[in-house]
Parts: C-alpha cells; sequence; structure tokens
C-alpha cells in the first residue's frame, strides 16, 4: 500500500473507533424539556416505551442529571444522554433512574451494536478489495464511497449526543459519499466507453466547503445550527436524486444490464433514508421512522455494491449475484428457524426489536461463513475452484470478439480491454523488443512474462505485475496462443493487401492466383448446389411419379389425368436433371472430357439452328480442375452462339500442346465491333470466358468485325509448380 491509502485506512480507523467510543459511554435518552420556566418540565420522549418502564411521564420535573443539579439556562431544551436522572412526580415524589444501554434496547442495537458491526465489515471488505485491485481507480474510489458511508453512519450515535467532531463527520460523510459514487459512474462509464453527458464531477465536490463555512458560521451566530443542518439534507437530497437521475437516463439510453443493477443497488439503499426521513424533516413535517431505523438501510450498501467487485473482478455481475442469492436463501431460512427457537424459549423476556435484531445478526453471520467457507475451499480442497465464474466460457467470448479485430493495434487494445475486465488490473504493459530497443533489467525482473509473437527481428511481450492465480495464469496463456495465431493471419492479409496494392499501382488488373482460388470456390458451391437439388428435389419428383403409377391403376380415377400428370412430373425431372448435369458435369468425372463434351455437343445440336463442326483431341492435365475449365470454356463459348452470334455455321477445335490445351472457335456471324463489346449484352459470357482464362494464366485474343462473325483462340498451359 501507498502512504495516502494507509493514511486514509488509519484516518478511518481512528474517527471511527473514537465515535464509537463516544456513543458507548453515555447511553442516549432524547428528553425534550420546557425551559421557559425556572422549573424543567419533561415535555417529549425519544424512547417512549423505557420511559414508560421508568414510570417516566409527561410532566415530571428533572432535578439532576448524573448528580448534578440542571437550571433552565444550563438546557438547550433537550437532555441528550445521562447515566443517570433525577425527577419529581407531580405529587412531590422523587425518583432516581439508573441508566445502562441495555435498558433501551432500540438505543443500544441501533446506536452501537449495528454501527460497530458495519464499521469492522466496511473496513475488512475495503481492505480487502484494495489488496486485490489496488491499481484500479474504480477500486479506489467505491473503496472511498464504502468507507464514508460507513463513518457517516458510525458517527450518527456520537453526533445526536452533541459531539463536534462526530456531527462534522456525518455532515461531511452524507454529501462526500454520493459526490465520490457519481464521481465512481463518471470513471466506470469512462472505463465501459460510454459518453459522460452528465457534469463534470469534480465541480461537485464544491459543495464539500459548506461544511466548513456552516461551521463558522454557527460559531457566530448559534441560531443558525437548523438552517445549516436542513441545508445540509437538502444537498444530500439533490445529490441522491442527480446521482439517480444519471442512473436511470444512462440505462435508458445503453439498455446495458450491468447499469441496471448498479441502479437497483444504489436505490436501495439510500431512496428509504430519502423518502422516510430526509424530505420529511425538509417539508416541516415529522419523519416516518427516525434517523438511525432509516439509515439501516444503509447496511445493504456492502451487500449492494461489494459482491459486484468481491474476489478478482470488477463487475463480474451474473455469478455474483447468483452466489450471494443463493447464499441469501440458505441464510434467511436457517436464520428464521433459530431465530423461531429462540423465541419460543424466551417468549416473554424478547422484545420485537430484540427478536428482529437476532434475526438480522444470525442471518448476517451465517452469510459470511458462508463466504469464509467459500475462502477455505478454495485454499484447501484439491479440486480445480473458480472463484470469477466460468473461465472456458470467458476464454470463448473473447477469442470471438478479439477475431473481429481489423489490424494488430486493434487487436493489441481488445487484448487489453479482455486482460483487464476479466482479472481486474491494468498493472500490465505490451512491449515490442527489436535490436534497436531491447529490453530492460527492469523490465525483466518484474512480474510475469508472456510472449505473444516473435518475428525473429522483433518480439511482442507482456508484461504483467498482477500476482495469478491458476486458473487466471493458464486463461492468460491460452488467450495469448489465440493473440499470437491472429497476429500471423493478419500479417498474411496485409501482405496479400499490399501485394493487391502494389498491382493496382502498376496498373495490373489480373491477379490470377486470387481468380483461380474464386473461381475453384464457385465451382465447389455449384457441386455441392447440383448434389444437393439431385438428392432432394429430383428425388421426391420421381416418387410422386411412382404414388401417380399407383393412382394410375385405379379403376374409379381417370387415367388419362392421371397419366398427364405423371408425364409432366417426369418432364420436370428431366429438366431439373439437366440443370443440375449443367451444374456439374456427371460424365467428366465419370468418362473424361472428350465423352463429356461429346455429350454437351449433341445437346447443343439439338437446341441450336447452325451446323456445328467440332474437332476434339484427347488431353491430359496433373491440375484435374483444367478437365473442368475446358468443358466451361466449351460451354460458355457455345452458349454464347446460340444466344448472340446469328450464325448457320459454327467451328470448334480442341488441341492437344505441351502442357496445355489451345481452344479455337469460329462463326460466320453477325460479329461485333470488338470496342462496344463490353456496352452489349453478349459482354458477360465473354469476360466470364476472359476471366476463367486469365485465372489459369491463359492467353485469348478475340477477332470480331461487323457481319464478319466472330473468331477466339485460347491457349493455357498448366503451371507446372502450381497447387490444386
Amino acid at each position: 500500500m501507498s502512504k495516502w491509502t494507509y493514511s486514509i485506512f488509519i484516518t478511518y480507523l481512528l474517527l471511527g473507533i473514537y465515535v464509537l467510543v463516544v456513543a458507548s459511554k453515555i447511553p442516549y435518552i432524547g428528553i425534550s424539556v420546557d425551559t421557559t420556566s425556572d422549573q424543567l418540565v419533561m415535555t417529549e420522549f425519544y424512547y417512549p416505551n423505557w420511559a414508560q418502564q421508568n414510570n417516566i411521564e409527561k410532566g415530571d420535573l428533572l432535578l439532576t442529571i448524573d448528580g448534578k443539579s440542571v437550571s433552565s439556562n444550563q438546557l438547550d431544551s433537550y437532555v441528550r444522554c445521562a447515566k443517570e436522572l433525577t425527577f419529581m412526580k407531580p405529587n412531590g415524589d422523587v425518583h432516581a433512574v439508573s441508566i445502562k444501554h441495555k435498558d433501551i434496547p432500540e438505543e443500544f442495537y441501533l446506536q452501537i451494536i449495528f454501527p460497530l458491526f458495519y464499521f469492522v465489515l466496511s473496513f475488512g471488505v475495503a481492505n480487502y478489495l484494495w489488496r486485490r485491485n489496488k491499481d484500479n481507480p474504480l477500486t479506489s474510489l467505491l473503496t472511498l464511497f464504502l468507507l464514508t458511508c460507513s463513518l457517516a453512519y458510525v458517527s450518527t450515535g456520537a453526533s445526536v449526543r452533541g459531539n463536534l467532531i462526530g456531527s462534522l463527520v456525518i455532515a461531511t460523510g452524507i454529501i462526500l459519499c454520493i459526490v465520490l459514487f457519481i464521481h465512481f459512474l463518471q470513471f466506470y462509464f469512462r472505463y465501459q466507453r460510454i459518453e459522460w453527458p452528465y457534469i463534470n464531477t469534480k465541480w461537485l465536490y464544491v459543495t464539500l466547503l459548506f461544511i466548513p463555512c456552516s461551521e463558522f458560521i454557527i460559531n457566530v451566530n448559534s441560531d443558525f445550527g437548523t438552517k445549516a443542518a436542513l441545508i445540509n439534507l437538502g444537498m444530500f437530497a439533490a445529490l441522491v436524486l442527480y446521482a439517480i437521475y444519471i442512473l436511470l437516463t444512462s440505462y435508458i439510453r445503453t439498455k446495458l444490464e450491468k447499469i441496471r443493477l448498479i441502479t437497483i443497488a444504489f436505490i436501495t439503499p439510500f431512496l428509504p433514508f430519502l423518502l422516510f426521513f430526509v424530505i420529511p424533516v425538509l417539508l416541516g413535517q415529522n419523519p416516518i421512522l427516525h434517523a438511525e431505523v432509516a439509515a439501516l438501510f444503509l447496511l445493504f450498501i456492502p451487500f449492494s455494491f461489494i459482491f459486484i467487485q468481491v474476489n478478482e473482478r470488477l463487475f463480474d455481475i451474473e455469478y455474483q449475484l447468483s452466489r450471494l442469492r443463493y447464499y441469501s436463501t440458505l441464510a434467511f431460512f436457517s436464520a428464521l428457524l433459530l431465530t423461531t427457537g429462540i423465541t419460543i424459549l424466551l417468549i416473554d423476556k424478547l422484545s420485537i426489536v430484540k427478536i428482529t435484531s437476532v434475526f438480522i445478526l444470525v442471518f448476517l453471520v451465517i452469510i459470511a461463513s458462508f463466504y469464509i467457507k467459500e475462502q477455505l475451499d478454495f485454499k484447501y480442497r484439491k479440486i480445480i475452484f473458480s472463484s470469477t465464474g466460468n473461465y472456458v466460457h470467458n476464454l470463448y467470448a473473447a477469442v470471438n470478439r478479439m477475431g473481429k479485430a481489423k489490424n494488430q493495434q486493434e487487436l493489441l487494445d481488445q487484448f487489453k480491454y479482455e486482460i483487464t475486465e476479466k482479472l481486474g488490473t491494468t498493472a500490465f504493459t505490451i512491449t515490442t523488443i527489436t535490436e534497436d530497443a531491447p529490453v530492460t533489467c527492469d523490465e525483466v525482473n518484474i512480474g510475469n512474462h508472456l510472449l505473444l509473437h516473435d518475428t525473429g527481428e522483433e518480439k511482442i511481450m507482456l508484461i504483467i505485475k498482477h500476482v495469478l492465480q491458476k486458473e487466471e495464469l493458464l486463461w492468460l496463456e491460452l488467450l495469448a496462443l489465440y493473440v499470437s495465431m491472429f497476429i500471423d493471419n493478419l500479417k498474411l492479409i496485409e501482405d496479400l493487401v499490399c501485394e493487391i496494392k502494389l498491382m493496382k499501382d502498376h496498373n495490373d488488373t489480373q491477379l490470377p492466383w486470387l481468380d483461380k482460388l474464386l473461381w475453384n470456390i464457385i465451382e465447389k458451391e455449384k457441386s455441392i448446389l447440383a448434389q444437393e437439388l439431385h438428392d432432394t428435389i429430383l428425388q421426391e419428383q420421381l416418387h410422386l411419379a411412382r404414388e401417380l403409377d399407383v393412382l394410375a391403376s385405379s379403376p374409379i380415377i381417370k387415367k388419362e389425368k392421371v397419366l398427364n400428370i405423371r408425364e409432366q412430373l417426369l418432364n420436370a425431372s428431366k429438366d431439373l436433371r439437366e440443370y443440375c448435369e449443367n451444374l456439374s458435369p456427371p460424365l467428366l468425372d465419370t468418362f473424361g472430357l472428350q465423352i463429356a463434351l461429346k455429350k454437351l455437343m449433341q445437346k447443343v445440336k439439338i437446341r441450336a439452328d447452325f451446323l456445328l463442326k467440332a474437332h476434339i483431341e484427347r488431353v491430359q492435365f496433373k491440375d484435374v480442375t483444367l478437365h473442368l475449365v475446358v468443358y466451361r470454356l466449351v460451354q460458355e463459348l457455345l452458349n454464347n452462339a446460340i444466344k448472340h452470334a446469328g450464325a448457320t455455321e459454327v467451328s470448334l477445335k480442341l488441341l492437344a500442346i505441351d502442357r496445355g490445351f489451345i481452344l479455337q472457335y469460329d462463326d460466320n456471324g453477325i460479329g461485333c465491333n470488338i470496342e462496344g463489346l463490353m456496352q452489349s449484352s453478349a459482354s458477360m459470357g465473354i469476360n466470364g470466358i476472359r476471366e476463367r482464362v486469365r485465372a489459369f494464366n491463359g492467353d485469348i485474343t478475340i477477332t470480331s468485325n461487323l457481319n464478319e462473325g466472330m473468331h477466339i483462340f485460347i491457349q493455357i498451359q498448366e503451371d507446372v509448380d502450381s497447387d490444386d
């Protein structure tokens, strides 16, 4: 811990112990007296049940306090605390009452026991959180918020007894805790990369200047004390409502589950105190609940805010919520059974306040026991125990998020975010080590090191100073492995992009390797589609045809109609089969290129209006995809001739050459202007042929003039070093 951290905790301890000692030394009784006459007449009682038990009634005269006589000019119409009272009844009887804390259970529990419990719990949780996440500013603000709330709460007893330090602490604390919470929200929004359209928190700290100013005015004019208290409560109410406004509007804007839960966690402890005590006092009405009773809701703060940061990671909401619900349910029923048993045994000796206090105490002790047991299990049981949820699921989610990175810097930024989000620490750096910028000795000797990427010339290394548990280290190592693979892939993509840009700069639009890849992908997709159509639609139609055969044999149904339907289905099946063959020629794989081309030409001769002359030589290639290339080129040339050529004669020659082939096409059709070819409807077919040839490093020459036909010469030689 740093020096200022020690100072904060020591100050908290000293102030907390001081105000608790002040509250425990003398019982608080809260008796209002009438000081308008020479005699002190008791008029109101803060604890009417205690007064009734001790036979103290309105109209009784107060004689002495702690053995000392008092007069009307010595009191400000209110007796705050005392260990012994002497009073006189209207009939002249004098009574003496010795007062102990246990005689007023409400005072004992609400001003001493609960504040003491809250004080110890807050200190323990704050110390635990700080040690686990000391490098996170969010943890610092949340810890200060918790300590400030605790000090304000435990100072209640000293403040109502008129202690100056207690009054200053509670007056400052109720304002400062809300300002710290809003400051925490501002940092949290920045942490979650959410816009902060609200007032900068630094201006809210100015409100704290009211406390010393009001004390100075009170010393000059004591009548200002009541107004100062009301102004202080008014600022508290305004800040609470402002914090609720921030949470509600930000949740409506972002719809984030975490903000919704923080909103509930803030409203639960503060809104009841605001509604049941602060607002009625500000409106000049009697509070619905006394201050210390309404402040009981502040006990929810450790269980509302701390569970979202307990253990290793900031805001592991879902896991912490489910665990708290589970432990609370078990603790509630267990505490209910124990309290019921105690009540049955001591039914005549326990009041409702005592029974409620016992239930709350048992409930909190059981929950604390569950958490202690959890830590002992984690430390001593020989099983894999994750206190921060499912690491495997988080790893998959993190890899999925990092996989969307578009460059190395974006990937490393996302990697940093994942570490901060899961491990709850910012005590790490990502360093690039080169020959010109070697790592220093200080960096080597500090923390854990993970090599993210190594190209020989440079190394990217993660240096983390945070102490890691086994599960965290394993999670980080696996995530670093994925980062290394992502960097390799990103560098490959960047190299390909650079190659494309380089070719573009040289005005070279040919990318053979890319065209070949795309062409192979397209052909593969066509083959898959053909197989799917063959196995689904075609088979279904054949089944329908067989069903109609059965119906046709029935004497009830008209056979001619049924046979007509059957014929239509068979024709549709025939058309579908031809479609499948065009997508993926079955003869090409079964009988070879020559047979497949002959079958194709037979179909063309049936459809075409021209005379087709073909000469097909036997060609062989090491790259089997070239057989399909030849088939598609021939298919496209003949389809183009049928649709656009307007020829009476078409000649097609396939000639074998060394490691390749020549495909020559000639027709006597209408021809075209080559310059205007790209603007015509036939351009798509010609462009498809041209792209196929270029994809395999081939040459294509197109010669044509109007009314002089078209002549196409294609030559492709197989690249010996090419891969399939």
